[in-house]
């Protein structure tokens, strides 16, 4: 038995579910099942009340009542059914319910839904959108997902306890004044079509959006309301046209904006970038282009914990997104919070195991406990999976930490280097100052002159060897490991 759909006739399992009817309810539920199958609504919705009176535990009733309600547009009565469906079994929220009239369904519902899903956001604020989504869950059995979208629209139709709908009229005469003055007001064309359409009237909705596009030809978000607008009217054809356009202009914006934020980095114009990739989202809500484009922005403008937010926002969107993960669990490193790093990097392991990024960050992790065995063994992975994998680590070098007066404390160590050129502790330090400036050459550099200086430091070649892992030289990082490890040996046994 598949999703939701269990007839009258059913096992004995079903009917746990669903209360076996009595035998002279039996043909009041059929003949009422039938009419809602038929599109017989107002024959169907009295006669399934009284069902649900008696047998107030009975998922299919509910559902048949809900789909009727979703139909008609009765939006409050619709989420009434679906709550109550999942209050009597919370497991089917997710589980597709199996209509028999899904199975007419067109497949432009599917394809309109997987569509529309991507660009909601951007009209998110307006009910009817909202409410088209819902309706089409209900067509494809998704009873959760109308749930939630029903929700929506009851809190967008709602200001303080009162139904918005009742200033409509008023709305539109105000919009209309606005158009007078400024026959070219896109936004006033937009807002117009909303209220049109909330008031139930999606022609004159349709007309207005065209009006809108027409000014403004290269704007996503009229063409997504023009879409829904179409897809109230199921003109799903249509819809899907508007989408497509849509999504061409959508792609040709988030290029230049992507583009142009990637020369801001490159000239060092840091907060300019910001603003590129904010905007990016906001006509691409979720692009991955633009969440790393913002990452590597605030980071390096030196703003570590607003790029670890972003890299958790990704993760919220795509919980098996091992970069995010990656970049997170450096953020942290180079922030001193080993132990979000640590768990980072274990919920990283859990998805992806044999990834050559994740094992440098463990071996890091585990060099800088003085683990140093554990360290190898995880540089010696990583260099397996990279032979495995024909691949190389990345370089994370130039990620940032946040030093407070960083730059007053390298000119101390630049004093002290200058009265003392052959300290090796004052590389060591500078080594660490531009490893968390995000500079790993100049760390390796430092430290290859503390290590010229003080050949058996346990400590320098750890660190030498941390800095390597970070840049993604994973060789250069096992020498320097094992380097390190036969110092300590040769120690202990002294």
């Amino acid at each position: 038995m598949q999703g939701l759909f269990f007839s009258v006739s059913a096992s004995e399992e079903t009917g746990a579910i669903n209360p076996s009817l009595s035998i002279w309810e039996k043909p009041r539920y059929e003949k009422a099942r039938l009419a809602v199958e038929r599109g017989h609504l107002d024959l169907a919705i009295p006669e399934l009340k009284k069902i649900i009176v008696l047998y107030p535990d009975n998922v299919e009733a509910h559902a048949y009542l809900g789909w009727a309600y979703s139909q008609k547009g009765l939006i409050p009565c619709a989420v009434e059914e679906f709550q109550k469906i999942f209050q009597i079994n919370p497991d089917l929220r997710n589980t597709s319910f199996d209509y028999p009239m899904t199975k007419d369904t067109p497949d432009a519902v599917r394809e309109f839904v997987a569509e529309f899903e991507d660009f909601i956001d951007l009209i998110n604020e307006f009910p009817g959108a909202h409410e088209v989504l819902g309706f089409s869950y209900v067509q494809l059995g998704r009873l959760g997902g109308a749930l939630n979208a029903y929700k929506n629209v009851l809190k967008l139709r709602r200001i303080d306890g009162k139904e918005t709908l009742s200033g409509i009229d008023q709305a539109i005469q105000e919009y209309e004044d606005v158009l007078r003055l400024k026959p070219n007001c896109v936004e006033a064309f937009i807002k117009l079509a909303c209220a049109h359409a909330e008031k139930g009237m999606p022609d004159i909705s349709i007309a207005d959006i065209q009006k809108a596009v027409s000014i403004e030809p290269d704007r996503v978000d009229t063409r997504v309301y023009l879409a829904c607008f179409y897809a109230k009217k199921r003109m799903l054809n249509e819809a899907l046209q508007a989408l497509g356009e849509a999504k061409k202009i959508r792609e040709t914006i988030l290029e230049n904006l992507i583009a142009e934020g990637k020369r801001c980095l490159d000239d060092g114009i840091f907060k300019k970038a910001i603003t590129m990739a904010q905007e990016a989202l906001k006509i691409y809500p979720g692009s991955k282009k633009a969440y790393w484009l913002l990452i590597t922005a605030y980071d390096r403008n030196s703003e570590p914990d607003k790029a670890a937010e972003v890299c958790k926002e990704v993760l919220s969107r795509y919980p098996d997104d091992i970069p995010a993960y990656t970049f997170l669990a450096w953020i942290y490193i180079q922030c001193d919070l080993s132990e979000q790093a640590k768990d980072t990097v274990e919920q990283a392991m859990r998805i992806e195991p044999e990834n050559t990024d994740i094992q440098a960050l463990a071996a890091f992790l585990y060099a800088s406990q003085d683990q140093l065995q554990e360290a190898i063994a995880m540089c010696n992975m990583a260099l397996d999976t990279m032979s495995m994998k024909s691949e190389i680590a990345n370089d994370y070098g130039w990620i940032r930490g946040k030093i407070p007066s960083i730059e007053q404390k390298f000119r101390e160590v630049m004093d002290i280097i200058e009265l003392k050129p052959d300290y090796a502790e004052v590389y060591l330090c500078l080594g660490w100052l531009h490893a968390k400036n995000g500079e790993q050459e100049k760390a390796i550099a430092a430290l290859k002159r503390a290590v010229e200086l003080t050949p058996g430091s346990y400590t320098t070649h750890r660190y030498l060897g941390n800095v390597y892992v970070q840049s993604g030289k994973i060789k250069e990082a096992l020498d320097e490991y094992e380097q390190a490890l036969h110092i300590l040996s040769d120690t202990a046994l002294q």
